[in-house]
């Protein structure tokens, strides 16, 4: 005998890489917990993640991914698991923001967190971990707004709404307006990502739309109605000290288009 040990080689861990590569799906959260799954897999991070919607050419090949249930919830069963309820939170919130870019940096910050740990989403200055709570900022603030900013019009007995928000916060609505009216029958229809919150019969539910929906002009008694509310908003208004600047702090212009009061 030799005396020598016998050395075992040990299968070499393989890096994470940025991979020369777009990832395609669907655009549900399924689908992109599907992304994540691909891309742990693969131990890349994608050039970029796009629906069909925002894709558009690119000299970089595009690998679609496709939505696999279990896989999604393999995904998401870990988030809670692994990662700690706060950070299950955050991403799943931060999925619904308007940012095109949100599902890379989303997938960049939970490579970072199953490699550091629960505490990593507590590292807010971290520039893989800060996006995510300007996303969160963006959306909370979104939210805020429209709780107030809502306008409702009546037609055959449902009121309807339309809104024009940067981020997709009507699951966030939701609650809010269920719980405001919840003997009425309502509709508020988000026009950025073809969306209803509809509610009715004391169910609600989320349905996306096909094609743009055209909601019916108002009717004659609607048009009195908004004519005393338009009045009752001038009426207490204090003339001398208007102050058009402090009123697009309090209420941003972008607003304006869908609230019945700053209508000419």
């Amino acid at each position: 005998m030799s005396g020598q040990g016998t050395v075992t080689a040990s299968k070499p861990t393989r890096k994470l890489h940025d991979a020369d590569l777009v990832y395609l799906y669907d655009g549900s959260f399924e689908g992109f917990l599907c992304c994540v799954f691909e891309s742990f897999a693969q131990h890349e991070i994608p050039f970029a993640v796009w629906t069909p919607e925002r894709e558009t050419s690119t000299l970089y090949p595009i690998q679609e991914i496709d939505t696999d249930p279990a896989k999604a919830r393999r995904v998401f069963d870990s988030f809670g698991r692994k990662l700690g309820a706060e950070t299950e939170y955050l991403v799943t919130r931060d999925f619904l923001s308007g940012r095109e870019d949100k599902e890379l940096l989303l997938i960049r910050f939970l490579h970072l967190a199953f490699a550091l740990g629960p505490g990593t989403v507590k590292r807010m200055g971290h520039p893989d971990v800060a996006p995510l709570y300007e996303m969160k900022k963006s959306l909370d603030w979104e939210v805020d707004k429209f709780q107030g900013f809502v306008r409702f019009e009546e037609q055959d007995g449902m009121l309807g709404a339309v809104i024009h928000p940067k981020n997709y916060i009507l699951p966030l609505l939701r609650g809010h307006f269920c719980g405001r009216f919840p003997e009425e029958n309502f509709m508020i229809y988000d026009a950025v990502h073809s969306a209803v919150l509809l509610y009715r019969n004391h169910k609600a539910e989320l349905v996306e739309l096909a094609v743009p929906l055209e909601l019916p002009p108002p009717s004659e008694r609607e048009k009195q109605f908004q004519a005393l509310w338009k009045q009752f908003y001038n009426t207490l208004e204090i003339r001398a000290r208007h102050n058009e600047k402090g009123r697009m702090s309090h209420c941003p212009k972008r607003f304006w288009a869908d609230m019945v009061e700053m209508q000419p």
